[in-house]
């Protein structure tokens, strides 16, 4: 079986396919998911939870490195203890050739009567490039699935690794996620059976003792089901004295989650020139949930100092690290606060990378299982907006940033893939609203860091600095 997914060289955006010279361009994002390899997967890569069906022991075809490029159908049984529950199949392919439209694979899960259960089709639409290994994610949820059957069509030449498979709902989820959360709303934590919560804290403080109370009184609420162990708990009782923000940190099945529970939403609060253009910033708190170091995104938005800019007033914002929660969170403070720039920062790999496109796709098939949020959830080869089209182009002066950081002795990098993780899903919404708004929205990556002194957090607020200040003068 293949190794590829421990390899830092594939923790880049599947997009990155050659560029006609035979050789693959430098992606300045490289090892953007770089923190999911620690603790997260078993020492091939998979989830810790998945049962794995190996390509070569049960399809037909030529064998390559531990796969097998298909001669035909292969069918194959789904792993006995994965058949229940909401799952996820993850096929784990690539494609050496495909027709110039229409379908390349199909995958199929049935039952032990040959009924269709769930269905997946990999057409040359949503292809993100070929000679790149990419995981075609099938959802079910169904006690009766028996096969899956791997159907490449005409003109297709595919090669399949292996299959996973796993429950959709990862390990340890939090809902509802992080936002503006009245105290009657239900908290859940969602966990597989049988598992515990090994930590719930807020503020350094163990809750775990008060929640075994309040499932003692019955105010809170345990349900195991054939599949998972659900608790609930109205967030008063749980926190009856919190403040403005609670922030949630938990683990369970070896797994962590943290949710951000607010009792109002973010102040408009424009700092700087309260004549000039008003600009929302964003970065995002540490991920994964159980992060040892900060995110340069938000130690870079937060040490800005809008008096050094001209023109412009400065509206900071730190997001949580979920794929709805974060666009949401933007998406409120747009309507409510009417900033005529809308630009947002990420955590990504070893260079600057100002990001030229975003894409209508949420999947992190570059490891294998694919890599929860901040709350648990997985997205695999799911799409942002059904209506909408596969690509939207930044509407910031990227020329003009590039100027003002090499000012500043930067070098950054053109890139065309800010992966397909959350970056991906705010870039998304940023141009999206913006340009119904008729502003100008964007994304630019930070380079991967851990140390932050007085002297570092500096720098990158000068880089902020630039980008605001370039994109307001034009």
């Amino acid at each position: 079986m293949l190794r590829s997914a421990l390899s830092l060289s594939l923790l880049t955006v599947l997009a990155s396919c050659t560029d006609g010279t035979g050789e693959s361009p430098v992606d300045p994002n490289e090892g953007l998911l770089r923190d999911f390899l620690d603790g997260k997967f078993d020492s091939v890569g998979h989830p810790l939870n998945a049962k794995t069906i190996d390509a070569e022991a049960v399809c037909s075809g030529t064998v390559i490195n531990g796969a097998v490029e298909l001669g035909g159908a292969c069918e194959a049984a789904i792993p006995a203890g994965a058949t229940t529950g909401a799952l996820v199949i993850n096929v784990r392919l690539r494609v050496i050739a495909a027709p110039s439209s229409g379908s390349i694979l199909e995958a199929i899960v049935v039952d032990d009567e040959g009924k269709e259960l769930a269905k997946e089709s990999l057409t040359v639409s949503r292809l993100r490039g070929r000679q790149s290994w990419i995981d075609l994610a099938i959802k079910l949820d169904a006690s009766n699935a028996a096969k899956l059957r791997l159907e490449p069509q005409d003109g297709a030449r595919v090669e399949i690794d292996y299959a996973e498979v796993f429950p959709s709902n990862f390990g340890l989820v939090i809902a509802p996620g992080s936002g503006v959360i009245a105290n009657d709303t239900l908290l859940t934590f969602e966990l597989p059976k049988l598992r515990k919560l090994e930590k719930l804290e807020e503020g350094g403080v163990d809750l775990l003792p008060k929640l075994e109370q309040l499932l003692d009184d019955g105010v809170a609420t345990k349900i195991t089901t054939g599949f998972r162990t659900l608790i609930e708990v109205p967030v008063g009782a749980l926190l009856p004295e919190r403040g403005e923000v609670a922030e949630l940190a938990v683990r369970g099945a070896g797994d962590a989650a943290r949710v951000q529970l607010r009792r109002t939403a973010h102040a408009c609060n424009y700092e700087g020139d309260p004549a000039g253009t008003k600009v929302l910033i964003t970065g995002f708190q540490p991920f994964p949930a159980d992060g040892t170091h900060p995110n340069i995104s938000a130690e870079a938005v937060t040490a800005v100092n809008p008096e050094k800019l001209r023109g412009a007033q400065v509206l900071r914002l730190v997001l949580p690290v979920e794929y709805d929660r974060a666009p949401a969170m933007i998406g409120d403070a747009i309507e409510r606060c009417a900033p005529d720039v809308v630009i947002s920062f990420g955590q990504g790999g070893g260079a600057i990378a100002l990001e030229q496109t975003a894409y209508n796709l949420q999947d992190t098939g570059e490891i294998s299982g694919g890599v929860p949020d901040n709350r648990g959830i997985i997205r695999g080869a799911t799409v942002i907006d059904p209506a909408a089209g596969p690509e939207r182009t930044t509407l910031l002066p990227l020329d003009a940033i590039r100027d003002s950081f090499e000012a500043l002795g930067e070098f950054p990098q053109d890139s065309t893939d800010p992966g397909r993780y959350i970056c991906n899903n705010t870039m998304w919404n940023n141009i999206g609203v913006m340009t119904l708004r008729g502003g100008r929205g964007g994304f630019i990556h930070l380079p991967f860091t851990t140390f932050f002194d007085d002297a570092v957090r500096a720098r990158w607020a000068r880089v902020v600095e630039a980008a605001i200040q370039a994109t307001v003068d034009q």
